[in-house]
């Protein structure tokens, strides 16, 4: 038996079919919307400075120069791992040189000590100014931001981060990645 639908009868199915895709496109929006609502929450309760910079902090790795001898008492001591005689050679220095700023920053972000961290390497900044050279440069603004990180200031950190990240020739560029700076501005709406 073959039977003929109405124009209503067709339109009907035709609602109703529709109704059916818009509730089932509902329950998925929904069911998106509620696993993005438990990761943001996830990401505000879990993200902090301190694990931020625990998680992402690594020691700056000393390069071999070539007709140069690199081989300074401080140098040794940090090639060593030897903070405690990296941050004492650095006082007893009369001028110390920016590689050693650096070395110097380093070991104090080691030992827990970011705020003398943020001082070097300031200096190492405002050295560069001051002379027009960029000795260590983006080294110094990295481990600064990390400094920061250290220091509980995200805030002070998130605008050196994004300039890192926008700078695809920057050697700290793959550090710092759109995830990283998620978590950066995440830890700062937390404040």
């Amino acid at each position: 038996m073959n039977k003929n639908f109405t124009p209503t009868e067709v339109l009907q199915a035709s609602l109703e079919q529709s109704r059916s895709y818009a509730i089932k496109a509902l329950r998925i929006a929904f069911a998106f919307s509620m696993i993005l609502v438990c990761f943001a929450t996830y990401l505000y309760i879990t993200v902090t400075p301190e694990k931020l910079f625990s998680k992402n902090f690594h020691p700056y790795e000393l390069h071999a120069m070539r007709g140069a001898s690199n081989s300074s008492a401080l140098n040794e001591a940090y090639k060593n791992g030897q903070m405690d005689s990296v941050l004492w050679e650095f006082n007893s220095l009369k001028s110390p040189q920016p590689e050693e700023y650096l070395l110097a920053g380093i070991a104090f972000l080691e030992k827990n000590q970011p705020e003398k961290a943020i001082e070097t390497f300031k200096t190492i900044i405002q050295r560069n100014e001051n002379s027009k050279t960029d000795f260590f440069e983006q080294d110094a603004e990295y481990y600064l931001a990390m400094s920061y990180l250290g220091n509980h200031e995200p805030e002070k950190a998130m605008p050196i981060f994004e300039r890192i990240n926008a700078d695809s020739e920057n050697p700290y560029n793959s550090n710092v990645s759109e995830w990283f700076l998620l978590n950066v501005k995440t830890s700062i709406a937390k404040k």
